[in-house]
């Protein structure tokens, strides 16, 4: 018999359609079936084939390097229109949730550079890929800003913060006066200080993860009122009135430190005191 190479669906140029082993061009994506039939006189076998040819598929996109604070991401690959894609671990930790979309989320991050790889794939055509690496960083260290402070009548202090192990500390005035001598040290000095109470924060970046900050409070306290207990007094009774001056800063407080008497009102500069000896 003779064989006869004919194009049943699809498209494909035949070379040599009565050749079994024929080249065939023009081939169109998707499948082509070509017939090959033997006749010897008027008796025909038939069979067929198909030929499916695949379209290239979608350049893998994985997204753009991340950096993050926390244990867990988002992908942000490319949605594939050719092809099927694929998310794989390549190096570090991480848990995906769907393999298969390309905004999955991910967790169970390991800290440092952990690496996956987005693959598309469409039939035999060589894969597409495209790597993203997504660090996490590691915890800020928690600010303290040492403890409040209270001064008599000067101006100049030293802050005590902590120093940051993860991330990079600077000292913010948010209160009252105060002139910084370095900002990014935790024990700067600081001066220019006023009366009553200055507050500080003390704020330890690291990266685009959320701060950690702590207040401290330095309070300056004014001299007191010079103490005037008045005149000494000479009595024929066990009783008297005192008679001090009332202080316009501080609080006034009477003690007794010899002989004896009960002072009836303490706090008052003007005070009875009885039971004198």
């Amino acid at each position: 018999g003779t064989g006869l190479w004919t194009l049943i669906a699809g498209t494909g140029i035949i070379t040599n359609p009565s050749s079994e082993i024929s080249a065939v061009t023009g081939l169109s994506v998707g499948t082509n079936i070509f017939e090959w039939s033997i006749t010897n006189g008027v008796c025909t076998f038939y069979d067929t084939v198909n030929i499916v040819v695949y379209a290239l598929p979608t350049i893998a996109n994985a997204g753009s390097d991340q950096t993050v604070c926390f244990d867990s991401s988002t992908f942000a690959g490319n949605t594939p229109t050719v092809g099927t894609g694929m998310w794989t671990l390549i190096a570090g930790t991480g848990t995906i949730t769907i393999s298969s979309s390309p905004t999955s989320s991910v967790t169970g991050l390991s800290m440092g550079t952990n690496s996956f790889q987005w693959t598309i794939t469409n039939g035999t055509c060589p894969p597409s890929i495209d790597t993203v690496n997504i660090i996490l960083l590691p915890p800020t260290t928690i600010a303290g800003a040492g403890p409040d402070q209270s001064l008599c009548n000067v101006t100049v202090s030293t802050f005590a913060g902590n120093t940051p192990i993860v991330g990079s500390g600077v000292w913010t005035l948010i209160a009252g006066t105060g002139t910084i001598t370095t900002p990014t040290s935790e024990t700067s000095s600081v001066s220019n200080l006023s009366v009553g109470t200055n507050t500080f924060v003390w704020t330890i970046t690291n990266g685009s993860c959320p701060p950690t900050t702590d207040t401290v409070n330095i309070i300056v306290y004014p001299l007191p009122t010079t103490a005037l207990a008045g005149p000494d007094q000479s009595l024929c009774a066990d009783s008297t009135i005192l008679n001090a001056n009332i202080p316009t800063i501080g609080t006034g407080l009477w003690t007794l430190v010899s002989g004896t008497g009960t002072i009836a009102n303490p706090n008052s500069p003007t005070t009875n005191v009885t039971g004198l000896s």
